[in-house]
């Protein structure tokens, strides 16, 4: 009859490479970024705002500097963030939108978990750095 201990120790390494499979949680640290789009591919919709500068600050607040011509017009809201989720909200749509932050690539992008006006989110890659003038 097999010892308990070992029965134990045996479940701890199966368990062990599942618990570091899972991915921490996210946080989109405050600070300047360049929005691009997630698809890249010639099948990908076109998102009028890639190459737009995003602000983020520590308090959630951000602004989004859009560029119609000949004006620049400030487009501001709010992405509050715990445990790699993020709360969205914007002066166009004050019915929040949640999503699932993660890091793609070189930049930060948010999966759908409740959404609602702010769909566009979702097609969106925030990477940090300024636009190029």
């Amino acid at each position: 009859m097999p010892k308990p201990w070992i029965a134990l120790s045996l479940v701890a390494v199966a368990v062990a490479p599942l618990r570091s499979q899972a991915p921490a949680p996210v946080t989109m640290p405050a600070g300047s970024y360049v929005i691009q789009t997630r698809d890249t591919s010639a099948k990908a919709e076109k998102v009028g705002m890639a190459g737009w500068p995003f602000v983020l600050k520590g308090n959630g607040e951000f602004t989004i500097m859009a560029y119609v011509t000949p004006d620049t017009l400030p487009y501001t809201g709010k992405l509050v963030q715990r445990d790699g989720m993020a709360t969205y909200t914007d002066q166009a749509c004050n019915e929040p939108g949640i999503y699932y932050v993660r890091k793609e690539g070189l930049g930060y992008a948010f999966d759908v978990k409740s959404e609602t006006c702010s769909e566009s989110l979702v097609k969106l890659l925030f990477v940090p750095g300024k636009p190029k003038k």
